[in-house]
């Protein structure tokens, strides 16, 4: 071996193997810019490297068979010894291969100093890079002869996801998210760039009468690289051993630093109830009011085989409260009705299994309502079994910012839209928070990269006509929100944003045909229609609003008509003392002192100033520790409303042109009797044609005639200021 490795050496092989090594490295960094830049597929990269990889070998060759001397490039055996110049052209390889790593290590510098510390990242997201131990589940394929085992296919997909939920620091991206590649032929590399994560899960099942066929990969995103293919046989009794296995093989795989990756055993049940809930589940996270009546209906049918299989209990306790016409659900069903049934299933899953996370999530999420503390201990112990579900961190996030806990509820938000960023509700409900305080930047940034992964769908539009509303864009806002309202208008989510987008444009005929109860209150009290009001008022079910901004609204409603005493009667009919309302609904659980303002006012009427007192004096702590809304139109006009409630009117005008300066643009709010005292200035008439004006702009972009006031003719009550 000594004389070859001495001839080699004289040849220059070893130096032209290096020169070729580092120029490679070189190439494919410029490759990786312009290819970048040019938005070229993945796989042009892959054959740039396949080529420099495949081309040493002949490099290498070349060296060996051939010289460069001074008369050309000659075949090594046609040149004398005597007049050999390897040695020149060594020196040369040498300064050559130096010269490059030069430009190696400035490269390397540039590209630690600059360009990454300069990276942004992406919209919504914290991290720049995806951490090593992180994965996302692709729903599985649907390779059944008949095409229709899709829902089983996802079913194990998510119980996969489930499982590796439970590993200690990995990172799982959320179901949502992952399934929205379903059926697309995206790139695995993009995937992982959009979702954060190193690595995918993806795979297939075949099934066929009682046996199954599943294939499952694991790939690490950057390069497509194989950890592990896998295809597994088996009997439909043996799913739960199938589904262990593969985590298994994951933990292995992926998670060999960690310690006690072993995969949760499966509770095992009847092969047709496991189908049905599987259906069932898989209809339930569409949200669509037929799709849950189905899921009910199977749930029924699966628990009538089998009712101590825990799962399906809990599913059933949640479809049957999303079926309810409470806060955030998608039905009709009296949510007195429904809450009790819902409450007795899920009691009745953790009866049979006190550990399993959905049912503590969806027993938290009932009772969170009615007890913060009760919903939120379930729901903090469902999320610490299972962080990655998107339904308890949105629940949690929800109930924290009831609890006053403003920083606690957008952290949770913001974790669990990162991790599952077309989650609708959770999407949607962190660019409402954004919104509150008037980050706009940021809720345009999340909606943009929510749309990147699924496009414009209903939940997109939502969140852009969240902003648009707050904007004062209110034509913008009505537009996208009929067509998701058309879609879905049992969302109580969309009629609240519909209907403010309505209240800004003063089509009071529409927004009585489908806005909230409280919201055709408003509207009817518009009209003057009180008989119409006072109906809809006597129907409302008050557990299913959110009371500070509902009762805000019923309050509005019943003052402008002089019927301030109807308002004070519905509150003790529903909630008997002013305290119990102020214990059990603060006010600032909203982003405005809701019914507080227009509850003075009616107790002011009434000539009980003590309680007006006191409620003023709760506005005022309210707005102290609502700082980071300066910019929010909703805040500013109860700013207006406590000043004018205190007998400062400069700072009550103030106000209001700061909320129209905001994007303020319901006229109603002008004809708030608790700016009455303001009627007769000059700089108030300015104001509220000023108002008028732009709320006319917004009507004419939607086609509609300049606002009139409905019944101006008519005389109004006579107030006490």
């Amino acid at each position: 071996m000594g004389p070859l490795f001495e001839e080699l050496k004289r040849r220059n092989v070893f130096r032209v193997a290096v020169a070729y090594v580092v120029a490679s490295w070189l190439v494919l960094q410029v490759a990786d810019i312009v290819l970048q830049g040019i938005e070229a597929p993945a796989w042009v990269m892959k054959v740039f490297m396949l080529v420099l990889g495949l081309g040493l070998p002949f490099v290498l060759l070349f060296s060996w068979a051939y010289e460069l001397t001074p008369e050309g490039i000659k075949k090594e055996k046609d040149v004398d010894r005597s007049h050999s110049i390897t040695t020149d052209t060594g020196r040369k390889l040498n300064l050559i291969t130096i010269g490059m790593l030069v430009v190696v290590v400035a490269v390397v510098v540039v590209d630690r100093t600059f360009m990454h510390a300069h990276e942004p990242a992406p919209a919504g997201s914290s991290a720049t890079t995806a951490a090593e131990r992180s994965i996302a589940v692709l729903a599985f394929e649907d390779l059944s002869p008949g095409g229709d085992q899709a829902y089983f296919a996802d079913g194990l997909s998510e119980e996969l996801l489930n499982v590796l939920a439970q590993v200690p620091e990995l990172k799982v991206a959320g179901r949502t998210s992952s399934f929205a590649f379903k059926g697309t032929n995206t790139d695995l590399r993009e995937i992982g760039e959009l979702l954060n994560v190193a690595h995918i899960l993806e795979g297939s099942v075949r099934k066929s009468g009682n046996r199954i066929r599943v294939t499952a990969q694991l790939i690490k995103a950057a390069d497509g690289f194989h950890l592990f293919s896998e295809t597994y046989d088996r009997d439909l009794e043996d799913i739960f051993a199938v589904q262990d296995e593969i985590a298994q093989k994951i933990s292995v795989a992926l998670l060999t630093e960690i310690v006690g990756t072993e995969a949760t055993a499966q509770q095992e049940t009847d092969p047709e109830v496991y189908d049905l809930f599987l259906k069932a589940r898989q209809r339930i996270h569409t949200r669509d009011i037929l799709n849950l009546r189905e899921a009910d209906t199977m749930l029924s049918r699966a628990l009538a085989i089998d009712p101590s299989y825990a799962p399906a209990l809990a599913q059933k306790a949640l479809v049957v409260f999303l079926l309810s016409d409470a806060i955030g659900a998608y039905g009709d069903i009296p949510v007195a009705e429904a809450k009790p049934v819902a409450l007795k299933l899920a009691d009745k899953a953790l009866a049979l299994d006190s550990s399993l996370p959905e049912a503590l999530a969806v027993k938290g999420f009932i009772v969170g309502d009615d007890d913060f503390d009760i919903g939120i201990e379930l729901l903090e112990q469902a999320r610490r079994i299972n962080p990655t579900d998107s339904n308890t961190g949105n629940w949690l996030s929800r109930l924290y910012g009831f609890a006053g806990r403003v920083a606690d509820a957008r952290a949770v938000m913001e974790e669990t839209v990162l991790r599952d960023p077309t989650y609708g509700p959770a999407f949607n409900n962190l660019v409402q928070n954004y919104a509150r305080t008037s980050e706009f930047d940021k809720a345009e940034a999340l909606t943009a990269r929510v749309e990147q992964i699924v496009g414009i769908n209903d939940d997109v539009q939502q969140s852009q006509a969240i902003v648009a509303t707050m904007r004062g864009e209110s034509a913008a806002a009505a537009s996208l929100l009929a067509r998701v309202y058309a879609m879905n208008p049992n969302s109580t989510s969309t009629k609240l944003w519909y209907g403010l987008s309505l209240l800004g444009l003063a089509d009071y005929e529409k927004l009585a045909e489908v806005g909230l109860p409280t919201q055709r209150v408003l509207a009817y009290s518009a009209q003057d229609y009180w008989e119409r009001a006072e109906t809809i008022l006597d129907r409302v079910d008050v557990d299913s609003l959110f009371v500070p901004r509902a009762l805000g609204e019923v309050g509005l409603a019943m003052n402008r008509l002089g019927n301030s005493d109807a308002l004070i009667r519905f509150v003790e009919d529903h909630f008997q003392t002013i305290e119990n309302l102020l214990e059990t609904h603060p006010a600032s659980q909203g982003w405005d002192t809701g019914y507080l303002g227009p509850l003075a006012w009616a107790y002011r009427q009434r000539g009980d100033d003590a309680t007006a007192r006191m409620l003023i004096e709760t506005m005022a702590a309210d707005l102290a520790n609502d700082f980071d809304m300066e910019n929010n139109w909703a805040r500013s006009v109860s700013v207006a409303q406590h000043a004018a409630l205190s007998g400062d009117d400069e700072a009550a005008l103030a106000e209001l042109q700061r909320a129209i300066d905001n994007g303020l643009r319901a006229i109603l709010v002008f004809e708030d009797p608790i700016f009455s005292g303001l009627a007769e200035r000059t700089e108030y008439r300015a104001l509220r044609a000023k108002l008028i004006a732009l709320v006319d702009q917004q009507r004419a972009d939607m086609g509609m005639a300049p606002y009139r006031p409905l019944h101006a003719s008519e005389e109004r009550p006579t107030f006490v200021n």
